[in-house]
């Protein structure tokens, strides 16, 4: 009898186990923000979205189950939605908007030698207009972030290359 009773606890305990993880499913644990960094390479503008917590530092790549692509809590890039908005610059003050559309090409990734979690995507030259009146190639991306469970979040560089070097051109 005792060892019945037993077996049926065990059981109700391992239930509520997966019924607590299986709650948490689609949520990567401990992430509250993020954090973007930008560079302009021929052809696109290549972007990193650092994923933070509440205190804004970077979540680490870790083989926990509860870590993004990893366990029960394996969450897909295609769950994610993105935005960007990029505004070109005139006199040092934001000039006009010159593209507002999702983030291309969403995949996780991992900088070689650091330990970050991060999701790597990029906005290409071709999908960003021409400012005539803009005076740099430097311009402002804002990058907002959410999943079904989580954010949205929102990050913006105030001063990162948009433009090809060439003058008058993406």
């Amino acid at each position: 009898m005792n060892q019945m009773i037993g077996r049926r606890l065990g059981c109700l305990v391992i239930g509520a186990a997966v019924v607590f993880i299986g709650c948490d499913s689609g949520k990567i644990q401990n992430f509250e923000g993020i954090e973007i960094d930008a560079i302009s390479r021929l052809g696109r503008i290549d972007i990193r979205i650092y994923l933070t917590n509440d205190e804004g530092h970077r979540l680490l790549w870790d083989p926990s189950i509860l870590t993004p692509q990893i366990g029960v809590s394996a969450i897909s890039e295609s769950e994610f939605t993105t935005n960007a908005k990029i505004y070109s610059l005139r006199g040092g003050m934001q000039g006009i908007k010159v593209y507002d559309g999702r983030v291309f090409d969403l995949r996780w990734s991992r900088d070689p030698h650091s330990p970050y979690r991060l999701l790597r995507g990029e906005v290409p030259h071709s999908e960003i207009k021409n400012d005539k009146e803009r005076d740099t190639i430097m311009g402002i991306l804002t990058v907002t972030v959410q999943t079904e469970k989580q954010g949205p979040f929102t990050d913006t560089l105030n001063e990162t290359q948009i433009y090809s070097a060439v003058s008058g051109t993406n």
